[in-house]
């Protein structure tokens, strides 16, 4: 049996059960959302929950009150530890919460490596957060729901393994929902790419870099996403935006839905604006 631990568990979030429960609560409680509708699919950020939790409450509150009786949850991650060409999927076990562990769903992991989603390979998993961030949440809104991770390299396969994804799970009549993970444009010294200076003006100038994307996503124009964040350096996970949306098109969804959109900046401010990143949570609603 394949157990993956907590790798970011102490540092990018609480190692405590009940603080981290506490947390997610409050971030929960900040992101209620009045209305809600069933959804096939959405996306989160995966940053420090200091930076990006309050973001991705947004998704998992609205999925929590529109979608309780959920049962599996797809996660297409972005790729950050290695290099990746083939999406990897990991198809046993367990994945490690301070809050208890998520099981693997098996049976639909088995599927998509015969559909050919994605091989199965647990190595470019450990280590990486964009879907372990994913997992506190899920964990604490549903803690009986069941997992199949997959890494998503911003490669041409990332449309068709998204489809595919969805053909597989379609047929097992079960309620299941996508969820992919990225964070948007990090711009600063550090990440190599700063075109618009420092300060408020650059802040806008990111977000708006951000916009072209999001516009895309929302209008389920999966074929264009990898080029597109390429192109601006706008997304980290192009292959797990570009996977969800095509999942969710193939649901058929009519078009995605925009809750929040913000950068780390936005939620603490240190300074003259020069080192950030952006933050989404979308949701596609299901018809």
């Amino acid at each position: 049996m394949g157990r993956r631990t907590a790798s970011k568990a102490g540092t990018w979030y609480s190692a405590c059960q009940d603080t981290l429960a506490r947390e997610i609560e409050g971030y929960l409680e900040m992101a209620e959302a009045r209305e809600t509708s069933p959804v096939v699919a959405a996306i989160a950020p995966h940053a420090g929950l200091a930076y990006s939790g309050a973001t991705a409450a947004r998704a998992y509150g609205w999925i929590k009150k529109s979608d309780p009786d959920v049962e599996t949850f797809v996660l297409f991650g972005a790729v950050h530890t290695c290099q990746l060409s083939t999406p990897a999927i990991w198809t046993k076990g367990e994945w490690e919460t301070p809050l208890g562990p998520l099981m693997i769903d098996e049976e639909l992991a088995a599927m998509f490596v015969e559909a050919g989603v994605a091989e199965d390979n647990e190595a470019p998993h450990h280590g990486d957060n964009a879907i372990e961030l994913q997992t506190p949440f899920i964990r604490h809104c549903f803690p009986d729901v069941k997992i199949v991770p997959i890494a998503i390299p911003p490669s041409e396969s990332a449309v068709s393994s998204g489809t595919a994804a969805w053909t597989a799970a379609a047929k097992t009549g079960r309620k299941i929902i996508a969820i992919g993970s990225t964070d948007l444009t990090h711009y600063g010294h550090a990440f190599g790419f700063m075109p618009a200076g420092e300060g408020d003006e650059a802040v806008e100038w990111s977000k708006l870099n951000d916009r072209k994307l999001i516009d895309q996503i929302i209008a389920l124009n999966a074929e264009s996403i990898i080029s597109i964040a390429g192109k601006d350096h706008s997304a980290c996970g192009a292959g797990a935006v570009a996977a969800t949306v095509a999942w969710a098109k193939a649901a058929g969804c009519a078009q995605g839905k925009l809750l929040e959109h913000t950068t780390s900046y936005d939620v603490m401010p240190d300074g003259l604006a020069s080192h950030f990143v952006g933050y989404g949570s979308l949701v596609f609603p299901a018809e």
